[in-house]
């Protein structure tokens, strides 16, 4: 058994299905305890006592199944009848069988009757109608127990049966309220158990039998709390049966009488607010199920309202008047029979539902059953908005947000489904709209919200009806919020809200104006928004030189915040409605309409375009979307001094639209840093659910026309205003309005009157009262439409559009003209044209009586009916007529237009809305990005004004993120329909705000800091003991570049720029959105974008914020290499400085030991000049004052800003820029390092003077002041990126090139003027380049590349020498991937340059590791000659420029000294490399007379296909040089030119390979020309003096003398036998020109000289070469015997000296080993007969030759070589005498020594310092080459005498 007191289940139990048992013993212990509740009560516990009927004990002696057999069929007939008609009816019924079932009970003798007994009992019942109404109930509730006995399943019974008894109590209006409540809760439980089934269709009558019940309950009130228990609980069971299964099948009668009982509950204020609230939420949801059903409706369901038997249902919203019955909520002390009533009282809607239980006579039954649908929910819905009414005062505001909180909950259940029957709709655009914006009007800040939200949903759903609706709210609204005046603005915000404190930097910045380009090349493609122009003519221009005023008001223009008059005035210039704005509102009333504004214009991502579509397209209508955009954009901004809240609002509204239209863009929302930056931690992307489908039947195109038509009639509206025939004039120019004066053009100017809302109501009334303009005025009164309206509306609706004028001849004329054309639409209250006029005119009198505040008696109906008095056609109006038309001026004032203001300007503004009988709404959801562009490119300039205002203003984080985010937004829409111009603008206003754009050269004038000892101090750069100093002078190559860098990392470099960047927040958070947008959005960057970006890039590098990293060169070529800072450069340009000049006064120090010490100390303080001038003593003052400390701390602060940033992603913008890259290139390029103005005393004429090898000490300075000046970080970085983009991507040189080629070539055609760093840096670009290209077979970009390196040809050869390391490399990397390149149109520039490279002074002391690019140069050559030696190129084009190349590389005579001197390893095998190229050449040479030549391999890709190309590039003629032979000759001669090398191993090489060369000759002209251009010249070089005196050259002078003999030995028989004049190439040049194997000068027409047998001329000169060296040992040997008469003389001294001696013993080595040849050679000679035999020997004029030579020499040898000719003393004593020759002559020849070597001291003064002795071995030794040399230097041919002679012929005598 359940608890009596149990409380009642909540209504969203679940319905939960009962076993057998349970549910019997539920409906058991219901009645058990509702039994008991009535035992308690006095009055039914005399019943129960009186009557037995209080025992619980009945029902076990029923039959299961059966009943009782009192109950006769006419009781169960008239029961089953009932059920079909009204709950009332079936209660009736049921009390009546209760009563008979009562009878039976309490009488006896009658139960016979019932089969057919007499009836004993008396029929006389005495009991009174209450004491049986009590035992009845009593009753029903024993048959109900005894009922159930049995039953297994509820649903076998009647649910009548199972509810009645409760419905009994329930009913009666004596129970007191727990008794009520009891039975209330009994059946929640019923129903919530499934007990009582509603789910069946069975169960309809019983559904509606509890509802009538329920909503009917009456019970005795006791107390307060138990009453509202009661209550509560009715509350609890409507809300179970409603939402029960079988709630969709109540009525609609039902449903209203629920609704209504619900309703009163929630607004009866005498309740507590806990069950006021608890009957608000059933309400709600009671509400959202009744709309619910609309969902599932359709329109034809409407049909009920006009079918004739659909029922009457209404919810009364009368008020009850106190006293009424049932009407009392308090009970009355000592009353106890007071009832209660959930109706509602005084002050509260009520129900108006019938006391007793008769039915309701306005209920049909046959409709009692049928579900409730349209009709109930209008009735309902008719209740609410009611309810809403602000004018109705018999609402309270309490009533009104009930019924706005359940309009709320019925929207948002089917607001859709509501729009599409007529009649909800009807009352939506009606009474609920006006309602809703009267709400508005009012400061009721608790009713504002909730009108809003309504409101909201009334727009959502009912858009294509709320055109006018929208505007009225939007004009209202926009109107209540806009700026207070000053002295109703709250106070200034806070300090706390300011943010962190920024530094301030002096003057304000101030920030440009976006430019606009309103290019309209399309439909789509822009608008032009508030245009002053007139439309033929289109407003074009640069956006850097135009400013579009009308596109940014002077609201945005300002730099202050926007006034209350300036926004006004927007409002009156975008020509909306006065009448429809608001008056201001403040405080939370302002708070809220903000907020909804808010949430309307975000509600809806298509709304902003719909409102262009809809209004700024309309005529009729007043620009809102372009007034909305301003006004928006000028409030987002945070002015100082603002309410932050707001401006945070409309800053929300902008960025919703912002980056709403960037996503239909397309565009990636923000990732990595710069998310990190917005407070974007992760990017969701969302799902946008279905778009209702888009109703715009026009297209972009018709629209800009629609748009382009209105803002033609503004502008005539406009000068029609300022003058009526200037706007007339204007539409004629316009093709608008005819030019002649025709009925047509005043139908035109009519139209143009009525329909453009901006004239001048005045002007327009005066303008329409003129007699010349009465046609006029008949067609502006021809287009309104009089028929069916009463003479004062229809003067209202004229009046509306034009204000009377104030002459009464004018206001009759007008009148007149109305009446005429009022009667003519057949008036039926009117009987004359006149009658209209004069009742007209007296309206205008009426209405100026009724509401002029000058007028103190009004005038009343009697007064006006009198005075109109039979002027009706001579009969009086009808007094209704007349009656209406008076309470009509009464009760609303006809007004003016000009008076359209305030609460009668709404209620004008709100008839204009209701008659208004436009063009539906026109939706672009679904389609709205079609129309981005174009308001994109209207709107851009705002919007970009704004963020950027708001970007200088920001006090918080929040916003300032809120603002970056709408710049991406703008930005990447911007980028995606291709507005460059508002990419462009924002760029430069983001570089305008980082304070590094437009900087002065002052500001960056700089200083280093250095930490020592920790403290900060200047760094003095030019010091040789600074830090830089020491690195740069301590250093070379990539280790110096490396520690230099190590320097700068620890060193801080001061400027100005870089301070106020690192004090300025504002300016570091610009820096980084400045390169993050162009960074994603570099496509669509423009010039002015470029150039913004690129001088904020050039101001951050030479203020040195750039982070080393970005500073990097990545070069193939130097290691380490960066953009150094100025300082650092200087450093290095100063150490470059003194390290010459020392090194200079070294040289000039070791001339003579007297001017050495003066040298030295010059040299010395030419060294030191810097150190002296700079010693740690000079102290160089800080410019700035404040602690170095705080100065590094904000140059740390500005290079964390640059870190962040993504300035280093301009390397890789290749990637994604696009075609716009070659724009960005053109910028670049105009960037790159240029020459200095060259003016006289220019700071470049001083570098020129710094860098020349003679240098005064004054000079450093200015040289580095020269580098200061000149040299500019940011260029050659520029400069570098343009590189890396190719060395990237090396297919983007096919656009990167072009691009930056003219400004390449200007720097290289001014290489000379240029910094030298920026020239080397420009070379090893050019070169790496060309490289990187060669590799993708781009042929003619790197031809025309190594063009422009050509331009270094025509430099200086100190500008040359500076790059020279470089261009070796390069050109080595080059070679690397294809040699044949440089074989091909560019052979002639790379064969100069390659020749120039050769001739560089100190080339292997310019640049640590140059002896690698001296590698490089040569590895060059290899490939060549490779190429030549394969075939892969022609020979005789080629040889003579590869062998002249070659040449040039081979040392002269001082080179050869230097480089022999030194012992390195890469100086021997540089010259081993030359020596095996040369040795190939001489190869290649033999090979081209031969037959068969090597085979030729396939052809590289880049091969040329025709050799004569090069020779023509090159422009070197077809010559004899090119013979084989001749380039024989020439590769030899350079290759005998290492021969006379000091290295021994270099010399050793040489001389094998010469031997080698020339031991393979076969032919006399090979051999020939072997000896006369080889041979001969390579012993004329070594016979010189100082290589002859050389003791380590010994070995070399041993194997050529050997190579000599052996060569002659081997070809002696051949030249023997050849025939005279076989020897063309035997000459040589004459000694004086023997200063280095050169390339052999002869004229192929003119060959040397030459005897008549080839052997004759060798021999001779063999002989002569020999003699030399014999006669050079012979005079070495007599002085080094100290007992020698030769040891005494001037000499003796030095002789003496045994050093000296031994130093002179290899000279007497070498000639005896000359002897010993010469020996041979004779021997050979002879025994190959080729003197003759023995017999013709004295006839042979070469025997005779020979021994007239050698007889000078060595007397001796004759008789040593040839003994036997001893025994002929005549020939003997012959060739003695010509031998001997005088005595003295001879004596003189050897022992005298001329004064040759006086002339060579000073020779021998400049070499290096030597070893004590080889002076006079040289002297020596050049007395006796002197000898030889002139014994050779013109042989003359032998010739063969006619007879024997003896003598000294031919003999020459060394003087």
């Amino acid at each position: 058994m359940l608890s009596s007191d149990a409380s009642a289940e909540p209504r969203s139990t679940p319905f939960v299905p009962l076993s057998a048992e349970s549910w019997r013993l539920l409906v058991e212990a219901e009645i058990d305890t509702l039994v008991r509740e009535l035992r308690k009560n006095a009055l039914w516990a005399e019943a129960v006592e009186r009557d037995g009927l209080g025992a619980l004990w009945v029902g076990g002696s029923r039959w299961p199944g059966t009943q009782d057999a009192g109950q006769d069929a006419e009781a169960t007939e008239a029961i089953a009848q009932a059920d079909s008609n009204s709950p009332g009816h079936r209660a009736l019924t049921q009390i009546d069988r209760y009563r008979r079932e009562f009878a039976s009970r309490r009488t006896l003798g009658r139960a016979g009757e019932c089969i057919g007994l007499a009836s004993f009992a008396d029929r006389n019942d005495d009991s009174d109608g209450d004491e049986m109404g009590r035992v009845m109930i009593l009753e029903s509730f024993l048959l109900l127990r005894e009922a159930i006995n049995g039953v297994s399943d509820p649903h076998l019974m009647d649910l009548q049966a199972i509810i009645d008894p409760f419905l009994l109590v329930i009913r009666d209006a004596e129970t007191t309220g727990p008794i009520t409540r009891c039975a209330l809760v009994s059946i929640q439980r019923f129903i919530s158990h499934g007990i009582v089934d509603l789910s069946r269709i069975e169960a309809v009558p019983a559904l509606l039998e509890m509802t009538q019940a329920v909503t009917h309950c009456r019970f005795e009130a006791t107390d307060a709390a138990s009453d509202e228990a009661v209550l509560m609980q009715i509350l609890n069971v409507l809300g179970a049966l409603v939402l029960s299964p079988g709630g969709s099948r109540l009525n609609d009668v039902s449903v209203c009488e629920i609704m209504e009982t619900v309703l009163s509950m929630s607004c009866q204020m005498r309740l507590s607010e806990m069950l006021r609230k608890a009957a608000e939420s059933t309400l709600f949801t009671l509400v959202t199920f009744v709309f619910g059903k609309l969902n599932d409706m359709h329109e034809g369901g409407s049909a009920l309202l006009e079918r004739d038997d659909a029922p009457a249902v209404a919810i009364s919203t009368d008020k009850q008047q106190p006293g009424q019955s049932g009407s009392s909520t308090e009970p009355k002390q000592g009353d106890d029979n007071t009832e209660h009533s959930p109706q509602p009282a005084a002050s509260v809607v009520s129900l108006g539902a019938p006391q007793s239980v008769e039915p309701a006579a306005s209920v049909a039954p046959p409709e009692s059953q049928q579900c409730f649908g349209l009709p109930a929910i209008r009735e309902l819905y008719r209740v609410l908005v009611a309810l809403t009414n602000p004018q109705d005062l018999q609402y309270t505001d309490t009533m009104r947000l009930l019924a706005l909180n359940t309009l709320q909950a019925a929207f948002q259940k089917a607001c859709y489904a509501m729009a599409a029957f007529a009649a909800l709709r009807e009352l939506t655009l009606g009474d609920l709209g006006h309602s809703l914006l009267l709400i508005l009007q009012r400061d009721q800040s608790s009713l504002i919200s909730p009108a809003l939200r309504v409101l909201y949903l009334l727009f959502a759903s009912h858009r294509r009806d709320t055109k006018g609706h929208l505007e009225l709210f939007l004009c209202q609204t926009l109107g209540r919020v806009m700026a207070l005046p000053e002295l109703a603005r709250p106070g200034s915000r806070s300090p706390l809200r300011r943010g962190p404190a920024t530094p301030t930097t002096g003057a304000q910045r101030v920030l440009p104006k976006p430019r606009v380009v309103p290019e309209i090349s399309g439909p789509d493609s822009g608008l032009r928004i508030n245009d002053k122009t007139d439309t033929g003519s289109s407003r074009r221009g640069s956006a850097a030189s135009m400013h579009d005023d009308a596109a940014i008001p002077a609201l945005l223009a300002a730099d202050t915040a926007p006034t209350y008059e300036q926004e006004v005035e927007l409002y009156d210039s975008a020509s909306l409605k006065k009448g429809m704005r608001g008056r201001l509102a403040t405080q939370e009333t302002r708070r809220q309409l903000l907020e909804g504004l808010h949430h309307l214009l975000i509600g809806d991502e298509a709304l902003l375009t719909d409102l262009w579509v809809n209004y700024d397209c309309d005529v009729q209508r007043g620009n809102m979307f372009d007034f909305l955009v301003s006004f928006v954009a000028a409030r987002a901004v945070p002015w100082p001094d603002a309410r932050n809240d707001e401006s945070e609002a409309y800053l929300d509204i902008m960025l919703h639209h912002l980056i709403r239209m960037a996503v239909r863009a397309g565009a990636a929302p923000p990732t990595g840093q710069w998310a990190r930056l917005l407070g974007v931690s992760h990017v969701v992307t969302r799902s946008d659910s279905a778009d209702a489908p888009a109703t715009t039947p026009l297209t972009m195109a018709q629209l800009l026309d629609r748009k382009q038509h209105k803002d033609t009639m503004m502008r005539a509206a406009r000068l029609f205003n300022e003058k009526p025939k200037d706007g007339i004039a204007y539409l004629q120019r316009a093709n608008v309005l005819s030019r002649d004066n025709s009925t047509e053009m005043a139908q035109q100017l009519a139209s143009f009157l009525r329909e453009t809302p901006t004239i001048n109501k005045r002007l327009l009334g005066e303008y329409l009262s003129k007699p010349s303009n009465l046609e006029v005025l008949q067609a502006y009164l021809g287009l309104f439409d009089f028929s069916g309206r009463r003479l004062d509306e229809a003067m209202r609706s004229l009046l509306g559009t034009f204000r009377l004028p104030g002459e009464s001849q004018q206001i009759e004329r007008i009148m007149e003209t109305f009446s005429a054309v009022y009667f003519a639409s057949d008036p039926p209250d009117i009987a004359s044209k006149d009658a209209a006029f004069i009742l007209a005119y007296a309206i205008i009198m009426l209405n100026t009586d009724q509401h002029s505040p000058q007028v103190k008696g009004r005038m009343k109906f009697e007064d006006f009916a009198r005075n109109l008095r039979g002027v009706n056609d001579g009969h009086d109006f009808r007094a209704g007529f007349l009656t209406d038309v008076y309470n009509a001026i009464r009760d609303h004032e006809l007004v003016f237009p000009a008076e359209h203001e305030g609460a009668a300007g709404f209620e004008y503004a709100w008839h204009a809305v209701a008659a208004d009988n436009a063009s539906p709404w026109m939706s672009t959801s679904g389609q709205t990005g079609e129309f981005d562009r174009g308001l994109l490119a209207a709107t851009w300039p705002r919007f970009l004004q704004s963020l950027a205002r708001t970007l200088a203003h920001f006090s918080s984080d929040h916003t300032l993120r809120l603002a970056l985010s709408g710049l991406h937004a703008l930005v990447a829409s911007a980028a995606h329909f291709g507005l460059s111009a508002c990419v462009n603008e924002a760029l430069l206003l983001l570089a305008s705000m980082t304070g590094l754009h437009s900087v002065s050269s002052d500001m960056l004038i700089s200083q280093v800091l250095v930490k020592s000892y920790n403290r900060y101090s200047v760094l003095d750069a030019e010091s040789p003991t600074s830090s830089l100093g020491v690195a740069a002078e301590g250093f070379a190559g990539s280790e110096q570049r490396l520690k230099l860098q190590e320097q700068e990392d620890v060193s801080v470099q001061v400027t100005q720029a870089a301070l106020q960047f690192g004090q300025d927040y504002r300016g570091q958070i610009a820096f980084v959105a400045l390169f993050e947008l162009a960074a994603q959005f570099s496509s669509a960057i423009g010039r002015q974008g470029w150039d913004a970006l690129l001088d904020v890039v050039h101001v951050a590098v030479d203020a040195d914020l750039l982070p080393r990293q970005l500073r990097t060169i990545e070069d193939p070529i130097f290691e380490h290499m960066w953009v150094p800072r100025t300082s650092t450069l200087l450093a290095m340009d100063a150490a470059q400085l003194r390290i010459r000049a020392r090194r200079l006064g070294a040289g000039e120090g070791q001339r003579d030991g007297q001017q050495g010490g003066l040298l030295s100390a010059i040299s010395s303080f030419w060294g030191s000049s810097a150190e002296s001038q700079t010693s740690p003593t000079r102290r160089q003052e800080l410019r700035w004052r404040a602690a170095p400390e705080q100065l590094v701390g904000l140059i740390s602060r500005g290079q964390m800003a640059v870190r962040a940033s993504a300035i280093g992603s301009l390397s890789n913008l290749g990637n994604d820029i696009g075609s716009a890259l070659p724009l960005f290139l053109t910028v670049l390029a105009e960037r790159f390092p240029q020459p200095p103005p060259s003016q006289p005393g220019s700071p470049a004429d001083a570098a020129d003077d710094a860098r020349s090898p003679v240098t005064k000490p004054a000079s450093i300075d200015s040289a580095v002041d020269a580098a200061q000046a000149h040299y500019v970080p940011s260029s050659v970085y520029l400069f570098e990126l343009a590189v890396q983009l190719v060395l990237a991507e090396p297919t983007r040189a096919s656009t990167v090139w072009p691009a930056i080629e003219p400004a390449v070539q200007r720097m290289l055609e001014s290489a000379d003027t240029l910094h030298h760093f920026a020239l080397e840096r420009c070379v090893s670009g050019l070169l790496n380049m060309a490289a990187r290209v060669l590799e993708t077979d781009q042929l003619e970009l790197v031809e025309r590349m190594l063009r422009c390196l050509g331009l270094l040809r025509d430099s200086d050869e100190r500008t040359f020498h500076g790059v020279a390391p470089t261009l070796a490399e390069g050109i080595g990397r080059l070679a690397d991937t294809d040699v044949q390149v440089l074989l091909a149109a560019n052979w002639a520039i790379v064969r100069l340059l390659l020749k120039r490279l050769a001739h560089v002074p100190d080339f292997a002391e310019a640049h640590v590791g140059t002896s690698n690019c001296m590698r490089r140069i040569l590895h060059v050559l290899v490939e060549v000659v490779v190429l030549l030696k394969c075939g892969a190129i022609d020979v005789p084009t080629y040889f003579a420029d590869v062998l002249d190349t070659l040449a040039a590389f081979v040392p002269n005579d001082r080179a050869l000294s230097a480089l022999g001197a030194s012992s390195h390893m890469a100086g021997s095998e540089i010259a081993s490399k030359l020596i095996a190229l040369l040795y190939d050449m001489q190869e290649l040479a033999r090979l081209q007379s031969g037959d068969s030549a090597p085979h030729s391999p396939p052809h590289s890709p880049h091969a040329q296909t025709e050799p004569s190309i090069a020779s023509v590039a090159s422009g070197l003629p077809r010559h004899s040089k090119t013979t084989p032979m001749m380039m024989w000759i020439g590769a030899m001669s350079a290759l005998s030119g290492f021969v006379c090398l000091g290295n021994r191993e270099v010399r050793q090489l040489a001389c094998s390979q010469v031997q080698k060369a020339i031991s393979g000759l076969a032919g006399v002209s090979w051999v020939s020309g072997a000896f006369g251009r080889v041979l001969f010249p390579l012993m004329d070089t070594l016979l010189r003096a100082d290589l002859l005196a050389d003791s380590s050259m010994e070995d070399t002078h041993a194997r050529c003398i050997s190579m000599l003999t052996m060569v002659f030995l081997h070809n002696a028989g051949a030249l023997h036998a050849a025939p005279a004049g076989t020897g063309s190439y035997l000459g040589s040049p004459s000694l004086g020109s023997r200063l280095g194997p050169t390339y052999p000068q002869l004229d192929s027409d003119k060959p040397e000289p030459a005897s008549d047998s080839p052997l004759s001329y060798i021999w001779l000169r063999l002989i002569a070469i020999l003699s030399v060296y014999i006669h050079t040992g012979k005079l070495a040997s007599s002085r080094l015997d100290p007992q020698s008469p030769d040891a005494v003389g001037k000499h003796g001294a030095s002789l003496g000296n045994k050093q000296a001696a031994e130093r002179r013993r290899h000279l007497s080595v070498l000639g005896e080993m000359a002897e010993e040849s010469l020996k041979n050679c004779l021997l050979v000679l002879d025994s190959m007969e080729i003197f003759g035999d023995s017999t013709e020997r004295q006839d042979s004029v070469l025997w005779r030759g020979t021994w007239e030579q050698l007889d000078k020499i060595s007397p001796q040898l004759k008789q040593q070589v040839f003994p036997q000719l001893a025994d002929n003393p005549t020939e003997a004593t012959d060739n003695s005498t010509e031998a001997t020759g005088n005595p003295a002559e001879v004596s003189d020849t050897l022992e005298t020594r001329p004064a040759v070597v006086e002339t060579r001291e000073v020779e021998q003064q400049q070499q290096q310092e030597k070893q004590p002795g080889v002076v006079e071995a040289e002297t020596e030794a050049g007395s006796a080459a002197e000898h030889g040399s002139h014994d050779v230097e013109k042989p003359e041919p032998l010739q063969e005498p006619k007879k024997k002679k003896h003598g000294r012929q031919n003999i020459i005598i060394v003087p």
